[in-house]
């Protein structure tokens, strides 16, 4: 039962990064069309509404919430979504989606590195074969991507990028943390209240510096960005982190820029080459290599 669990976990933290890749492609129209913080707060305004019924069933449950709680809970809201999405979308002004997906790749090594360190979570032999899979298949989706010759360097937009990568590695540990005392819903909807209300201000400026309203493909943008990519990718994401270990969460994370790169070919017709779909099956292997390693004695922490 509890090797069946974890597996269900696993599932759920790559639906959860599927649904992030996915943020990326829809993030890069509206950092096209918006300023950072109004898409920010509005996505989150969203998110909270659609929060709104959940979070008064469990009411009671977050009245309870102590200090330490809502630290850590400020904390993620900063890290997961605040500066995850304006990294993020000041980032995508610059570089396109399906090199941002590729940066996210690392995302693996970030939140294992993030988990040895501030967890003591080191790696076993098989969680590591599942980190260097998932890192060779964003390799290999970068060296597609650039017709398999190197860049100059993504530039500051690619910093900024990675820094997005880091801040939810960031996040990922912090829930780590409450996971056993806050439940899934309680912790998505207090992050997206704290987050709405640290953007707030800055998304009013960027409301009186543009007052046009937002197209209609912008408005539903920020509907799926809201109530899809965060409310139901952060309630996968919360609802299964505590029940892995931080290695095993950083593998499944490779399936971030895996999504980025098919939904690009899906959804923006970009082409998909042999070598992109040969990458992603090693991010798929990098994962279930992760997802093993939990039936054979992993401790969770």
């Amino acid at each position: 039962m509890v090797q069946r669990d974890k597996w269900t976990a696993t599932v759920q933290l790559v639906a959860a990064m599927a649904l992030a890749g996915s943020s990326v492609v829809v993030g890069k129209a509206l950092a096209a069309s918006l300023p950072v913080f109004l898409t920010t707060s509005a996505t989150l305004l969203v998110a909270l509404i659609v929060m709104l019924p959940h979070a008064w069933q469990r009411r009671g449950e977050i009245r309870r919430l102590g200090p330490r709680e809502w630290l850590y809970l400020f904390l993620q809201g900063i890290c997961g979504i605040v500066l995850f999405r304006v990294l993020m979308l000041t980032g995508l002004r610059t570089v396109g989606a399906a090199q941002a997906g590729i940066i996210t790749g690392t995302s693996p090594a970030v939140l294992t590195m993030l988990s040895w360190f501030m967890l003591g979570e080191r790696p076993a032999m098989l969680p590591a074969i599942g980190v260097f899979c998932a890192m060779a298949g964003a390799a290999g989706l970068a060296l597609a991507d650039t017709g398999g010759t190197a860049t100059a360097g993504p530039g500051w937009g690619g910093i900024l990028v990675f820094g997005a990568v880091v801040s939810e590695g960031l996040f990922s540990i912090f829930r780590k943390r409450i996971a056993a005392t806050v439940s899934a819903t309680a912790n998505t909807a207090v992050l997206v209240f704290c987050a709405l209300v640290t953007t707030l201000p800055l998304a009013a400026l960027d409301l009186w510096r543009h007052p046009a309203l937002p197209a209609v493909s912008d408005m539903l943008a920020i509907l799926y960005y809201g109530a899809i990519a965060t409310v139901v990718a952060y309630l996968l994401w919360t609802g299964a982190v505590g029940s892995v270990s931080g290695v095993t969460a950083g593998i499944t994370t490779a399936a971030m820029p895996a999504s980025a790169v098919l939904l690009s070919a899906l959804l923006l017709r970009e082409p998909l080459s042999g070598q992109q779909l040969l990458a992603c099956l090693l991010v798929v292997l990098g994962i279930v290599a992760g997802a093993w390693s939990t039936g054979t004695g992993e401790d969770p922490g």
